[in-house]
């Protein structure tokens, strides 16, 4: 029995105000009686009997959030270990602060109606045979139809590429003029691939674009992220 719960009793039984020999008057314990003898709960152990409560309720969201295997998939850091390639020019790779999905920065393309380029990520490892899910969101002005895409590529041991797959399907490619729109799919690991990029891209693969574009355009890209499927 506690200090404080011998005191209590006491006091009960007695209704005396002195404190009796044994029981202690001031304490730094969480609990504590008034005058009837009722116990009152301190501070320190409401937070105590929180916490675990609070967990608890968190435990879900907190399994459910899964980390990203792209670095800087926000492009706040511009980009930084990103790669840029011009395909067919000119086109210009710029940290856009204007419009953004979330954050403070995203990836703008900016092109002629010729122009093809892509912006791939830096690698990162992965299971053979495992699917993961691969999401960016996307925004345009005059973009040539269903010519903004991401492409993910799985990279062996070795040298050189396995295999590279779209990432959403032909009727998630966007284009034309349209606000933030998520491309987004599930994809599998080939057998012999152990490292994984994704390219977000805009143009066709032989690098000619639509003739109905009439001239310069832009493509922004934010919010990269690729998770494990569980």
């Amino acid at each position: 029995m506690t200090c404080w719960a011998r005191y209590a009793r006491w006091r009960r039984r007695t209704g005396a105000e002195r404190t009796p020999e044994g029981a202690c008057p001031h304490h730094n314990e969480s609990t504590s009686t008034d005058r009837w003898g009722h116990v009152r709960v301190g501070e320190d152990t409401m937070m105590r009997l929180l916490i675990p409560v609070t967990l608890a309720a968190l435990a879900p969201a907190l399994c459910m959030a899964q980390e990203n295997l792209v670095a800087n998939g926000g492009f706040e850091a511009g980009l930084e270990g990103w790669i840029t390639d011009v395909i067919v020019g000119p086109v210009e790779f710029v940290k856009s602060t204007d419009t953004t999905h979330s954050g403070s920065a995203s990836l703008q393309m900016n092109m002629t109606k010729d122009g093809r380029g892509i912006a791939r990520s830096a690698g990162f490892a992965v299971e053979p045979g495992k699917t993961y899910r691969i999401s960016v969101w996307a925004s345009a002005e005059g973009a040539p139809e269903n010519m903004v895409y991401a492409r993910v590529h799985w990279w062996k041991t070795e040298p050189g590429v396995a295999s590279a797959e779209l990432v959403c399907s032909d009727t998630n490619h966007a284009g034309g003029t349209f606000g933030w729109q998520e491309l987004a799919g599930t994809v599998t690991a080939p057998s012999d691939a152990t490292k994984a990029t994704v390219r977000v891209e805009t143009g066709g693969d032989t690098g000619v674009l639509s003739t109905e574009t009439a001239g310069p355009f832009w493509v922004r890209f934010d919010d990269l992220v690729v998770t494990a499927v569980e």
